[in-house]
Parts: structure tokens; C-alpha cells; sequence
């Protein structure tokens, strides 16, 4: 790296998950993401903290948890769940910091980017015209600078410039069942997925050209998991399971510590992960990174010296925890992950499977998923608790809660979950929570 300060860029997409090639994934076209993870860092175990776009966004960027950083819902039109006022974007720190700060397309975390501390904002567009305007714009840069690129790809309705592929050419996830529904709908995934896919190319490209490279730290994630019953919206794994790939010009591991010393896999010039990290613990990262004091406030904890191979340093996590308030209806529930278990607390008896809210234009085929996941005989409504063992049971189909036999387990998972929402002032402690939506609403109402 060139300069003390490098610029920063991050790649966010919508409902991506980890349907990438470079994640396992088999016929997904994703060579640019593929060839960037190969010399990349690469974390095999990142999570998002909530499942739906605005809550996993606020957190990515704030290193605060939803229910404590205000955005416990979605932030746009009249759900308008914003950050409150004393919480600070990672956009507002760095450019507090000398930081030229620009956005591209989508963000979804606060009530606009003037809010998150962006100094530039392209509107929301396609991933082409994303990477139009950023390749355009970028001899414009006053260094150092960050950009966040948030494409809407690959949200539904699944918009793509790439031509989609045969159905039986697609990749099922196995947790979802194999019926033309699904692979409709996976098909225009794979080609919105492929569209972002070039666009990224074609960023990491300009950045070449204009010769930045070996002064930017480029960062690659999603929000949450795919747009399809049991995985965004839920906090299963296939709704939580993020990529997290980082290209940090110049990093290098300690050369006296060899790889089974500091966890890492070396992969065709990369460096893999197996540690459990999160979205929350962003932010602490790029600041410990930087040299820019952390607050002490934020709930992440920084991997900097995970990735700089002072790994003495470093106490990895053995547990995530993710929750979820509000998406089209309110369904409050946190959850533990620890590496064999996960313990899902459920807060109201609403219905397991959620559905798009523009569910007519959105999500035709969620009812006929749900009749082939023969949901009626799981159970049509949340259980108070969700105990699964990871290791016997990776897609999360056997509920351990209510077998005594476990309730070992069950009782030692709820009372670490309860310690953190303690830890962390999680409002839903006391009492039941409300958003933006009825405050605003409220308000009018007793105006009349």
C-alpha cells in the first residue's frame, strides 16, 4: 500500500447471500468475485446481524446492533426506520477524517445519504449504470476516499443484462426443493447475480487503470441471505450466511507465524477464514485499521489483528448472535450460533415463513415452496424456542427445543442470549417494541 491512509471500497449487494462460485456454489457465473476471492481474504463463517435489508445495513456501518442503533425495520417509505440521532455512520467517521465520501446506488440503512455522512450520492440504478457512473467519476476522486456501491442486484424482481440460463442448469440450494417454481425464479437470480458480476469487473478494472489499485482496500458483502422462504427474513443460516471477501494492498501475515498458528488456509494467493465474524465487527476493523479511535460503544469486536497477523492479539468469538424485529410485520426473535448449535428465541406466534411484502409482483412462488417444504406439518407458526444441532442437522429441519434430552443445552444457550440482550440494552427485554411507522402515525392520529 502506497499511502497511509487508502481509500476504501465497498461492494453491497441485496439478498445475495453466499450464491457465489467462489462460496461452493456449482453453474453460477461469478468469474470477476471468483478470480477477487482467489487473491483475496476470504471469511468462511461471516454473518449478518439481521435478516432484512435496513436493520443488517445499520449495523454493518454503525458496528451497533439493530434494537440499539434505531433501525429495527425498513427505512424506507412509511416504514422509516432511521439511525438515531447519535449514532454515526462509518461515512460520517471517515469523513471526519479527511475522507472524500461518495455513494453509488442503494443505501438502505438510514433516512438518506446527506444522514449517513455521504458527501456525493449517484441514485439508485442498475449495477451496469453503477459501474458507468463510478468508472466515469473516479479521475474526479479527491483521495483518500471511500465509496460505498450498493447495487440492488440481485433483489426481487431479479433485474439483469445477462441472459439467464437453462432451469436445469441452476444450482437448488438444498435446503429449498427442487420444483419449477424455485428454478424460475433461481434462473433470474443467476442472471441478476451475473450482471453484478461483470459490473464488479469492470469496477476493479478502473481502479487498475487508473492505476488505485495498490492504494484501495476493495471489500465484497451482501446484506443477508437469498430472497426465498427459510432464508432471508429468518434466522436460520441460509437467511444469515454472508460473503465477506477483503483485498487489503500489502498485507501480509506475520512471516514468523505459519499458517496452523494463525488459522489461515493459503488458497491460490488468498487467505481463508474460518473464524466467526460479523457485520457489527466492520466497522471496528476499518477504524483499528486505520488508526482511528474506536468508540467505545460499539458492539463489534475488530478482527484487524486477525488479518495483520498479530493473531496474539486476537481472541476469536465463539458465538454470533442476530436477531430480527420488524420486516413487513412485526416477528421479534434473537437467536445464538455457536459452531454445533443454534438457539432461536421467538417473541410472538406469527407465521414461520414470511412473504414479500410486494407479494403479488414479488413472491408468486412462495406458497407453492412452503406446500413442497410441507410446512403445515412443521408447524405454520413460530415455537417459542428453535434448538438445532449444526453438526447433525446443517439445514435446520429437526427442532431439538422441546426434547429433554436437551434441555441442558436449551437452558445454557437462553441464558447467554439473555446476557447479551442485557449487555446491550435490547429494549424487547421490557416490554414489546414499536417502529417508526406507529410513532409517525400516532402522532398524526392524535393531531386530528
Amino acid at each position: 500500500m502506497r499511502t497511509q491512509h487508502p481509500n476504501i471500497l465497498v461492494f453491497i449487494c441485496h439478498d445475495l447471500g453466499r450464491y457465489l462460485g467462489c462460496y461452493g456454489v456449482p453453474g453460477v457465473r461469478t468469474p470477476h468475485i471468483d478470480a477477487f476471492a482467489a487473491s483475496a481474504l476470504q471469511f468462511e463463517n461471516s454473518f449478518c446481524v439481521a435478516p432484512q435489508c435496513s436493520p443488517s445495513r445499520a449495523a454493518l456501518w454503525t458496528g451497533r446492533y439493530p434494537h440499539a442503533n434505531g433501525v429495527v425495520g425498513m427505512a424506507h417509505t412509511e416504514y422509516a426506520n432511521d439511525l438515531k440521532p447519535d449514532e454515526r455512520h462509518l461515512a460520517q467517521v471517515l469523513a471526519g477524517n479527511g475522507y472524500e465520501t461518495r455513494l453509488f446506488g442503494v443505501q438502505h440503512e438510514a433516512s438518506s445519504p446527506q444522514r449517513c455522512g455521504y458527501q456525493h450520492a449517484h441514485p439508485r440504478a442498475s449495477c451496469a449504470e453503477l459501474a458507468d457512473a463510478f468508472c466515469g467519476s473516479l479521475a474526479q476522486f479527491r483521495q483518500p476516499f471511500f465509496a460505498q456501491i450498493g447495487f440492488f442486484e440481485p433483489h426481487r424482481p431479479f433485474p439483469r443484462d445477462t441472459e439467464p440460463l437453462d432451469a436445469d442448469a441452476v444450482a437448488i440450494p438444498p435446503f429449498l426443493p427442487d420444483i419449477p417454481v424455485v428454478r424460475e425464479d433461481l434462473v433470474e437470480m443467476e442472471a441478476s447475480i451475473a450482471s453484478v458480476d461483470k459490473a464488479f469487473g469492470r469496477v476493479l478494472a478502473a481502479l487498475e487503470t487508473a492505476d488505485l489499485a495498490d492504494d484501495t482496500v476493495v471489500v465484497f458483502t451482501a446484506d443477508h441471505g437469498i430472497p426465498f422462504p427459510l432464508s432471508k427474513m429468518s434466522l436460520y443460516d441460509a437467511g444469515i450466511e454472508v460473503p465477506l471477501l477483503m483485498r487489503i494492498p500489502g498485507l501480509r501475515a506475520s512471516p514468523a507465524a505459519s499458517a496452523a498458528e494463525t488459522g489461515l488456509r493459503e488458497e491460490a494467493g488468498g487467505r481463508r477464514f474460518s473464524e466467526f465474524v460479523t457485520h457489527a465487527d466492520f466497522v471496528p476493523t476499518v477504524l483499528e485499521m486505520l488508526g482511528i479511535e474506536t468508540p467505545p460503544n460499539l458492539h463489534g469486536r475488530s478482527y484487524w489483528s486477525l488479518l495483520n497477523g498479530d493473531e496474539d492479539k486476537y481472541e476469536p468469538s465463539d458465538c454470533v448472535f442476530v436477531e430480527k424485529t420488524y420486516h413487513v410485520y412485526y416477528d421479534p426473535m434473537r437467536a445464538i450460533r455457536t459452531d454445533r448449535w443454534k438457539l432461536i428465541a421467538n417473541f410472538e406466534f406469527s407465521p414461520r415463513i414470511e412473504t414479500p411484502p410486494d407479494f403479488l409482483n414479488n413472491g408468486k412462488g412462495y406458497p407453492e415452496t412452503s406446500v413442497a417444504l410441507d410446512v403445515s406439518s412443521t408447524g405454520l407458526n413460530h415455537p417459542p424456542f428453535e434448538l438445532f444441532d449444526l453438526e447433525q442437522d446443517p439445514l435446520e429441519q429437526n427442532n431439538l427445543a422441546e426434547d429433554p434430552d436437551y434441555a441442558g443445552i436449551r437452558d445454557d444457550l437462553a441464558r447467554r442470549l439473555r446476557a447479551w440482550m442485557e449487555e446491550t440494552s435490547d429494549p424487547l427485554l421490557d416490554g414489546p417494541m414499536v417502529q417508526a411507522t406507529y410513532i409517525n402515525r400516532m402522532r398524526a392520529f392524535k393531531r386530528i
